[in-house]
Formats: C-alpha cells, structure tokens, sequence
C-alpha cells in the first residue's frame, strides 16, 4: 500500500491549486488552457494509480469496493450540495449577491435542486463536484470490467477499456448522461493508464529524453487541439486528449518525487491530504472574493478574470481558507466528512 505524506500528496496539492488557478482565470488565457489539458485527467490516472486490483479484484469485493467508495465520494458530493442549498438559495435568490463567478443568481432553485441528483454537471451550484460521483461511476466501471473480463484474457480486458471509452466519446454528442456516466466511460483510458504506469515503474524509468517528449506532446496539444473541458464534454481529438492528459499527468508525478521537503514542499502536500475541502469550497470562497473586489471595492467586474492581483488574491484565498477550515475544524462532526 502507497504510504501517505510523501509526492502523492504533493501531486494532488499542486493539481488542486492548479485547479483553483484555473476557475479564477479568464477561459481564454493561455495558462488556463495548458491547465485544462490535464487537471482532470490527472485526477483519474492517480486514482487508476492508487488502485489495488489485488485487493478489490473479484466479485466478493465489489460491493465493499463500491461501499468505501461511495463514503468517500458520494457522501461529500450530497452533503456539501443538500447543505449549500439553502444557503445558495438565501444569499442568491432573496438578496441578490454572489452574481460573478458562475452567476448563481440566474439558476433556478428547483432546476438546481434536481441537478444534484440527476448530477450531469451543467447546472450543479457547486459546479466542480461533478467530478466526485463520475469518479466513482469510472472506478466502478473498470472493475466491473476487469472482474467480469480478466479470466477470459488480458487483451479483451484492454480491448473493453478502449470500446468503452470510444462509447463515451460518441455519447457526448447525443446526451449528458446522470451522475457523468458518459465522462465515466470515456475516463477509462486514463484510469488504465494510472494501472500501467504502476506496473510497469513508468516513473522510475523515466529520463531527460521521456521528459522531452512529455513537453512536445504537452505544447503540441496547447497549439493543435481545441480547449478542453471534461464537464461539459469537449474533449476535441481524441487522440490529443488522452496523449495531452496522460503526458501532463506523468510530468506532474515525476515532478513531484524529485521534490524534497521543505515549507513549500510541506504546505503543498497539505493542499493535497485536504483537497476534498478545496474542492468543495473554493467556488463558494471565489464568488465570495469576486463580490467583494466588485461591489465593495468598485473594481471593475469585467477584469475580474484578467487581473492578475485578482487573480493571485483569490486563487491563494480559495486555496488557504478551506485549508485552514480543515485543520481547525476538520474532526467536526459533518466537516470530518470533507476531511483528511
């Protein structure tokens, strides 16, 4: 088993804070589009990396695979939504604020409501927990596949992964499917990616020549396919999605095991252990911050987005104060649930 406090809680920090920079950029930017080509993916390798199919193989241990899943995943998903509820509702809806980042106010409440539990991640308040139940569906998936198939063979194994994330690349074009099933389906590659990687030590294997490689794909899918957005099911190429989203991924890991400790190395790895709780906060802190450089300090709301004070201020404000939350209040009865 993979020990905690070491580059794996370092990786995710460094993503997460990635994640937050990028929710606190203008869409157009460049750094906002080369974060996007990986963010997600990485998500979904890791978590194919950290996945002992020795342990969890086999039908006797699908329903406790699925059960610890679902407590780790599905019960923050609904509680952060089912108590940010009212609060969205209050705060939006009968006083008027919170309009700037994804502009709550114009979400209707009952729309809202049924979007938690229908969950394609369009019109979700607390837009980027999509990411929690279809992370759950795709790991749910693979070992259902890899349960059901690997006794026939490998190959058909592999061969599945591939059929059923090509079906997820086609859903997308006829319906968002509940809980971001189809995301589910086509995420299967990289989460067999994470697989491969593990097993075959791609991280200890890896030179100056792999890095090299690594950064031509990652700039040649920046210069060569459109933005991607894996919510809202752009991917672009299929080709360059997953070589982008594999290639970041793999620099992000070596990265972080060449890093050595120190402050940095150690806030960042906190960011990691409490990235349930950045995920769940930093939109509501984002719109927060956004409302008050607007309304309160007259800044213009149109440079928001491209201000880069802004930006800096809002990114480490929606990193540092959910952060913070965790450390102070994280053996809470419901905080605990987002906690590490």
């Amino acid at each position: 088993m993979l020990e905690r406090i070491t580059w794996i809680d370092f990786a995710k920090g460094f993503v997460m804070i990635l994640v937050v920079l990028g929710h606190a950029l203008d869409d157009d930017f460049s750094l906002c589009i080369l974060i996007y080509i990986f963010h997600m993916p990485f998500f979904f390798i890791l978590a194919g990396y950290l996945l002992n199919l020795n342990k969890w193989g086999g039908s006797n241990n699908f329903k406790k695979f699925a059960l610890k899943l679902f407590k780790r995943l599905l019960v923050p998903y609904y509680l952060a939504n089912i108590l940010f509820f009212p609060i969205w509702f209050i705060v939006c809806h009968k006083l008027g604020y919170l309009n700037y980042f994804w502009e709550w106010c114009t979400y209707k409440p009952l729309d809202s409501l049924a979007e938690i539990f229908i969950g394609d991640g369009t019109n979700l308040i607390l837009g980027t927990l999509w990411f929690l139940p279809t992370l759950f569906l795709a790991q749910i998936i693979l070992i259902f596949l890899y349960n059901f198939l690997i006794k026939i063979g490998a190959k058909i194994f592999l061969f599945a992964i591939a059929i059923v994330s090509c079906i997820g690349f086609v859903l997308k074009d006829f319906a968002f499917l509940p809980m971001g099933l189809d995301i589910a389906f086509a995420m299967q590659i990289f989460l067999l990616a994470g697989i491969l990687i593990r097993r075959h030590k791609v991280l200890d294997k890896m030179d100056f020549k792999l890095y090299g490689a690594l950064i031509l794909i990652l700039l040649g899918v920046f210069y060569f396919n459109e933005t991607i957005d894996v919510n809202t099911r752009i991917y672009g190429n299929p080709l360059l999605f997953y070589a982008g989203g594999i290639a970041g991924t793999l620099l992000v890991m070596k990265f972080s095991i060449l890093m050595t400790g120190g402050k940095i190395f150690s806030l960042i790895s906190d960011c990691g252990r409490q990235s349930m709780m950045i995920l769940v906060l930093h939109s509501i802190i984002l719109n927060v911050a956004y409302e008050i450089i607007v309304d309160a300090l007259n800044f213009p709301a149109e440079k928001i987005f491209t201000d880069y004070a802004v930006i800096f201020c809002v990114t480490a404000t929606g990193v540092l104060i959910p952060l913070w939350i965790a450390k102070r209040f994280g053996k809470l009865p419901v905080l605990k649930y987002f906690c590490s």
